[in-house]
């Protein structure tokens, strides 16, 4: 027994840690595909701007209700 055991992945879950890339193998068995892919930083506006949207609807009907005496 020469392996070492901490060494190990656990769990599957480790399968996804920060700064590892699924490997070709298991890229090429999925079966699905992005509709738009979308590189890091455009994921990241895209996640940002639909973060504020919902904000903004938030305190939209927030201010609706103030309005309207309901609150």
């Amino acid at each position: 027994m020469d392996r070492n055991i901490a060494t190990e992945r656990a769990c599957p879950a480790d399968f996804w840690s920060v700064g590892e890339e699924p490997s070709t193998s298991f890229r090429s068995t999925s079966k699905s595909k992005a509709a738009f892919p979308l590189s890091r930083g455009e994921a990241l506006i895209l996640v940002l701007l639909l973060s504020f949207g919902l904000w903004a609807a938030i305190w939209g009907v927030v201010a609706l209700l103030a309005v309207g005496g309901r609150w």
